[in-house]
C-alpha cells in the first residue's frame, strides 16, 4: 500500500455521504467516503493509503489544465519515477511525490507504449472512492 501524510482541509457531508478533500505537498486530494470516523476533522493530519493496481498514469501532451479538465479523476497529482521493476506481463513503477513514495503496478505494455523510463514525470490518478483513511494522526 502506498501511504500519504496529509491535512484534513473540508469535509462535505450528506447522509451518510462524505467528500474530504485533503492538503499534501501542496496538493489537493479529495476521498470519497461512507461513514466517517468521529475523530475525523478539519485540520487533523492522517495517514492516507491507496492500493498500488489503483494508481493510474498519464503523460499528458498537451497543457496540464486543459488536460486535467479533460479526466474524472479527482486526483491528479505530479510525480516522478524514481525506479521500474518491468515483469512479463506487469510492471511494479515507484513514483517519487514530494517526500512520499508510492507504487503504481500496471501492465508491461503499458509502460512500453507510454515508453516510460527512469526520471519521467507523470501525473498519477486516483479515483477519490479508491483513498483510505488508514490513522488519525494525534500530534
Amino acid at each position: 500500500m502506498s501511504q500519504l501524510i496529509a491535512t484534513v482541509k473540508n469535509i462535505e457531508s450528506v447522509d451518510n455521504l462524505n467528500i474530504v478533500t485533503f492538503i499534501c505537498n501542496d496538493e489537493i486530494l479529495k476521498m470519497m467516503s461512507l461513514d466517517l470516523n468521529d475523530t475525523i476533522e478539519v485540520g487533523k493530519r492522517v495517514v492516507l493509503v491507496c492500493k498500488p493496481t489503483s494508481i493510474a498514469l498519464a503523460n499528458p501532451t498537451m497543457d496540464h489544465k486543459v488536460f486535467s479538465e479533460m479526466l474524472s479523476y479527482a486526483n491528479q497529482i505530479k510525480v516522478k519515477i524514481v525506479s521500474m521493476d518491468v515483469g512479463c506481463l506487469l510492471s511494479s513503477i515507484k513514483l517519487q511525490f514530494g517526500d512520499f513514495l508510492l507504487e503504481s503496478i500496471i501492465t508491461s505494455a503499458s509502460v512500453e507504449r507510454m515508453t516510460l523510463n527512469e526520471n519521467d514525470e507523470l501525473l498519477a490518478l486516483i479515483k477519490s472512492n479508491e483513498l483510505s483513511i488508514q490513522e488519525v494522526l494525534n500530534d
